[in-house]
Order: C-alpha cells, then sequence, then structure tokens
C-alpha cells in the first residue's frame, strides 16, 4: 500500500489544497465527469471496490478518500466520501445571487 500510497499522492498533489485542516481536491472536472470517471473494481471480501480513473490511473476510493477530505468539482459540487457506510455524498453548493 506505501507504494500505492506515494504514487497516489504524487499524482494528486498539484490538485490538493489545505483549507483549514482540510485537505481538498480540486477535481478538474465537473460533477458528471467525476461520476464518469467511477470505475467498478468488482467484489473484494464481499465489498464492492470502486476507483477513480485520473489522469489515465486508477486511484482506489477508499485510497483517495485516505488522502483528501472532499473533493470539489468545478461545477461547484462538494463529494464527500465514508468508508464505513462506502457511500459517495454529493452536494451542490450555490451561492445567492
Amino acid at each position: 500500500m506505501d507504494d500505492q500510497y506515494q504514487s497516489a499522492l504524487a499524482l494528486l498533489q498539484p490538485y490538493i489544497t489545505d483549507q483549514a485542516g482540510v485537505n481538498v481536491l480540486s477535481y478538474p472536472g465537473t460533477r458528471e465527469e467525476f461520476s464518469d470517471n467511477l470505475i467498478n473494481l468488482g467484489a473484494q471480501a464481499c465489498l464492492i471496490r470502486f476507483a477513480l480513473r485520473f489522469e489515465g490511473r486508477l486511484i482506489d476510493l477508499d485510497l483517495l478518500f485516505y488522502i483528501v477530505d472532499i473533493i470539489h468539482t468545478t461545477d461547484g459540487a462538494v463529494i464527500f466520501y465514508s468508508p464505513e457506510s462506502r457511500v459517495l455524498d454529493l452536494k451542490m453548493i450555490t451561492r445567492p445571487h
């Protein structure tokens, strides 16, 4: 896992910012593009595993959210992930006009 972690961190580092102690990944695409890049890796130990295709590589969601806390897309979506429940939570952030 150490090699996978270091490799994923090196790939993601240019897109990660620390905002008040929270690591935020600025995903270079929309929420639809994020969804399109989620890949089902099949079941492992009775759990369905997913990965994100990012710059031509696959990053396991558990590893991704071990590195970052929140993903922010270009269209204002904020994505959270709970490894315990294995649920992605997507919120749209809108600003009042």
